[in-house]
């Protein structure tokens, strides 16, 4: 689909994407763009952010800009969310897959001449989201591109997107930045330090996700989902009634706290007394992540009762 004016914002590389954002404008002036860009890194640092303002500074029409002008055509387009060369494909809903008929449709405008005479950029975000068939149905455009055309692809788990689009595709490796350079960034657009650093740790380093936690009220709701795990493992609350109460919650999100929270139990409280059984539980939220972010058509209420259940059982088998 088109993006439209609320989704389409300049954008400009975060400081710690200076160095890639570098390489991108050296390939961009060299003439040595690939067809397929893989962007990918863990959510919250900006990696849709720095796939946004390539596509941007490739549909502006200043050439000797390192970025987006603002003031050309191509980008006073882009601003109205009104310009025909750029496509972005996502799921429909959050936790959906992109479907065939969406990809089919997005070759088929990549196949055409670019209306503006200039680049044809198409932003899939993200990449995992796609299943085999719709995999399929893009290496076409990979395999065979068009002139000035690039494919970015955004991946938050390169490793659940097939070898054969992969291997299409120029991979760029987005990290956490290093945390003095994220609090730097944050005090700036949030200001207060104290807010800063506690949000920076909960969210793990990442910036963009601390910013969030501190801009709404997930940081309370993330003390209150770590209250309710620290209340099963105490046998204070049933799997069953835990499971109820967060099963409409974005689970991918609940997930990545549960793995923090418990990152933070083996390195902390209970380093001199590890249960080894907590080492098979963190394969099994990584298994089960890996299940919510391939859009996979799962019952989180049964997910969360299973997760639950062998949480409690945890902290009842011997050790």
């Amino acid at each position: 689909m088109d993006l439209d004016s609320d989704q389409i914002a300049l954008a400009l590389p975060l400081p710690w994407q200076e160095q890639l954002w570098q390489r991108f404008n050296q390939r961009l002036e060299q003439g040595r763009l690939p067809h397929g860009v893989m962007l990918s890194g863990p959510s919250g640092i900006g990696v849709e952010r720095l796939a946004t303002a390539f596509s941007q500074r490739l549909l502006c029409n200043a050439e000797m800009s390192k970025y987006a002008c603002g003031s050309c055509k191509g980008c006073k387009l882009l601003m109205a969310g009104t310009h025909p060369d750029l496509s972005i494909l996502e799921p429909a809903d959050v936790g959906k897959g992109i479907l065939i008929d969406s990809v089919r449709n997005l070759t088929a405008r990549l196949g055409k001449t670019a209306q503006q005479g200039g680049w044809k950029v198409a932003l899939i975000s993200p990449a995992e989201a796609m299943n085999e068939s719709s995999c399929n149905a893009l290496l076409k455009s990979l395999e065979e591109p068009q002139s000035k055309t690039l494919l970015i692809l955004v991946s938050h788990r390169a490793s659940l997107v097939p070898a054969t689009i992969r291997s299409r595709c120029q991979i760029d490796h987005l990290s956490v930045p290093d945390l003095q350079v994220a609090r730097q960034w944050l005090v700036e657009v949030a200001g207060e330090q104290q807010a800063v650093d506690q949000s920076l740790e909960l969210a793990g380093g990442k910036p963009l996700l601390a910013l969030e936690y501190m801009q709404s009220d997930s940081i309370e709701q993330r003390h209150m989902f770590e209250q309710l795990v620290d209340n099963i493992r105490l046998g204070d609350l049933s799997p069953m009634s835990a499971a109820q109460q967060v099963q409409k919650l974005n689970s991918d999100q609940m997930l990545d706290w549960f793995m923090h929270y418990l990152h933070r139990l083996v390195t902390g409280e209970m380093q001199n007394s590890l249960n080894p059984a907590l080492f098979e539980f963190g394969d099994q939220l990584r298994k089960a992540r890996g299940w919510a972010l391939s859009g996979s058509n799962i019952n989180p209420q049964l997910m969360w009762e299973g997760l639950f259940m062998d949480w409690l059982k945890v902290f009842r088998s011997p050790r």
